[in-house]
């Protein structure tokens, strides 16, 4: 089978940024690239939340953005503050492990279902997209690693084939990413000699069909990842 093409990918993941919004379904269109603007990092915690920049930006009135804003404020992935302003929240060091101990039971499930049927499309797409964080990483491009890593995450949910878990995992990210923002920096160590990223891990574990080692491996990059992050917040 073909390996996914890179430009393809890149596109896909592009395009989960802020951009135009057709007319059909504005509010839940607007909804769907608000959340994901949060999910890869695009907007930062603290952050102050404009219905008229936004509409603009997504090139729609300001009612269906309005309505996209006060879903996300129900489902508590953003904070309604006095005077009517809306914020992406600012994460407590409770807050972010609570965050990351669901994340890595539910991405461990869904990494354990993935591997019991992964294909060589899942395995050769999974690589493509860890083989484009790295190179983001190395090029100092971090806003688009972290689009690299989410894709990759929400990739390995939805091979689970498990529709519902994938929204939980959408809604942990939803809630997560914006703090992520902080996890590539330029004075990250590199990898100790001969160890290996967790990404590759799941992808050996998908290869051999190993549910287990899939589910620790996705735990460890999870717990990993944030563990820099936890020093950062406020208690």
């Amino acid at each position: 089978m073909p390996e996914p093409d890179a430009a393809e990918l890149a596109r896909a993941v592009a395009a989960s940024e802020i951009g135009t919004v057709e007319r059909n379904s504005l509010s839940g269109q607007a909804y769907q690239r608000i959340r994901k603007a949060l999910m890869i990092g695009a907007l930062k915690p603290g952050e102050k939340l404009s219905g008229r920049d936004l509409a603009a930006r997504l090139g729609t009135s300001l009612t269906p953005v309005r309505e996209a804003l006060l879903q996300l404020v129900a489902e508590g992935v953003l904070e309604s503050r006095t005077g009517h302003s809306i914020v992406v929240p600012t994460l407590t060091r409770a807050d972010f492990l609570e965050l990351r101990d669901i994340r890595v039971h539910v991405e461990g499930l869904s990494a354990a279902r993935a591997a019991a049927q992964a294909d060589e499309a899942l395995i050769a797409g999974l690589e493509t997209l860890h083989a484009s964080l790295v190179q983001a990483k190395a090029e100092q491009r971090y806003d688009d690693a972290l689009r690299w890593n989410e894709a990759f995450h929400l990739a390995l949910a939805r091979g689970s084939g498990m529709p519902r878990l994938v929204r939980v995992v959408e809604s942990l990210w939803a809630q997560s990413g914006p703090f992520l923002n902080f996890l590539y920096r330029p004075d990250d160590a590199p990898l100790a000699p001969g160890a290996v990223h967790n990404h590759v891990r799941v992808l050996d574990a998908l290869r051999a069909r190993d549910p287990e080692a899939a589910a620790r491996a996705i735990a460890d990059d999870i717990t990993e990842g944030g563990n820099d992050l936890v020093s950062r917040l406020a208690r």
